[in-house]
């Protein structure tokens, strides 16, 4: 099996560090296909019936599942924080 590269190995330490936030904006009709489809299941609805991110120990990963299927194109991934590695 081949070894990766230098670079790839850096790329994935990187991306080991980068947070995610799957952020619903006003298109939402609360269909329900991100809580559905989220892999982590940190997708419910709010009180207005729009599907949201909720807070938990687990970090959206920016997978992009529940950006990809919405058919409204109501989510968009937010990047939080990035650390570079010392």
């Amino acid at each position: 099996m081949t070894q990766p590269s230098e670079s790839l190995k850096k790329t994935f330490i990187a991306l080991r560090y980068i947070k995610y936030r799957a952020a619903t904006t006003g298109d939402c009709i609360g269909c329900g296909t991100c809580v559905k489809y989220c892999p982590l299941n940190i997708r419910e609805f709010n009180k207005e019936g729009k599907a949201i991110t909720i807070k938990t120990n687990k970090t959206c990963g920016g997978c992009s599942v529940c950006f990809k299927r919405c058919p409204q194109k109501a989510i968009s991934l937010l990047t939080l924080q990035k650390n570079k590695e010392n």
